[in-house]
């Protein structure tokens, strides 16, 4: 799993409506409004990266984290180039480091609790720390909200023998047994896909099967077995997935299970400022990822419809504070 969840500390700070745009509710008293060239929401992977790049190009960064991210039950990042077995908390501490030699760049531990367009080409930001700030531009990485079904037990084993990303956790139990939660015409395909790691891949239904023209017969061909029995309880220690209970017939030994999430923004800034959201519940940008409001970016998971991981985030950071540089270029720079 990859980037943070730039979260709200109490309910109070949650979205509420404000005329034809959501807003967020503030209650602290407001301090002087203190101004950037950049405000990163998030700092993960993607907003390390942005705020990277835009501090190499000397202009003012603001990151703000609240410490929280969506991969912290994870024990260590797979498939990011030159580093094998990361620990999230690892990559994040290396980041912040690498940015401390950036004179301009800043990072604080703070969640935006009010956010919007204002006047001169600007967004305002209100923090729960009760500072306004001004920015020219403003980089929302805060990640996206996980949750995985409710399938009883899950809790202990999430992010350590259940996963939701076969790219990103699949090599790492290659050639154990393997199960697949899902139903549906599509769990077909992700069920073959993750049969690329394993000769042992059970699908689990949790309940009869609605596969599509075909689909059985695929995993079938694939070596895929099929159960439709209800799920009752996941069992393990140790956060090691043992074996699948069901409500009739014997249990089913696994090493671990794949699972699909429900996925959300993690707050309420992208409506907040205005942002589109797809069905998936990601925030669409362009290739750069301008989110269609000015000065508004989005990077890594928060932005990311499809293949979500650690190393993609860096990349959309990276590329993402490139854009920010590029377009808003210091007064005279053109010259």
């Amino acid at each position: 799993m990859s980037p943070q969840a730039a979260t709200y500390p109490s309910a109070s700070l949650r979205p509420a409506r404000h005329g034809g745009r959501r807003r967020l509710r503030h209650e602290r008293p407001r301090a002087r409004v203190q101004e950037f060239d950049a405000v990163v929401v998030g700092g993960g992977p993607a907003g390390l990266s942005a705020a990277l790049v835009l501090g190499r190009a000397r202009r003012r960064v603001l990151v703000l984290d609240t410490g929280r991210p969506a991969n912290t039950v994870s024990t260590a990042i797979g498939g990011l180039l030159g580093q094998t077995g990361v620990a999230p908390a690892e990559l994040r501490s290396a980041g912040r480091e690498q940015l401390t030699g950036l004179p301009t760049v800043e990072v604080r531990e703070a969640a935006v609790v009010d956010a919007a367009p204002c006047s001169g080409e600007r967004l305002g930001l209100c923090l729960d720390d009760g500072c306004d700030l001004r920015a020219r531009s403003v980089v929302l990485a805060h990640g996206l909200s996980y949750e995985p079904p409710a399938l009883p037990g899950i809790e202990p084993l999430w992010g350590r023998s259940v996963f939701h990303c076969p790219f990103c956790d699949g090599w790492e139990v290659r050639d154990l047994a393997l199960a697949v939660h899902g139903n549906g015409p599509d769990v077909v395909r992700s069920t073959l896909i993750v049969s690329g790691w394993s000769n042992d891949v059970v699908l689990l239904t949790d309940g009869p099967a609605e596969l599509g023209d075909g689909g059985r017969e695929l995993l079938t061909a694939a070596g895929v077995r099929i159960r439709e029995e209800p799920i009752s309880g996941l069992a393990g220690r140790e956060g090691l997935l043992d074996r699948i209970e069901f409500t009739s017939g014997s249990p089913e030994e696994r090493d671990a299970l794949f699972v699909r999430t429900r996925r959300d923004q993690p707050n309420g800034l992208a409506a907040a400022l205005g942002c589109e959201l797809t069905a998936g519940g990601t925030i669409v940008t362009d290739d750069d990822g301008r989110a269609g409001v000015a000065g508004v970016y989005a990077a890594g998971d928060a932005a990311t419809e499809r293949l979500r991981s650690v190393a993609a985030a860096l990349g959309s950071g990276s590329r993402v504070g490139l854009a920010a540089a590029l377009d808003h270029l210091p007064v005279g720079a053109a010259a």
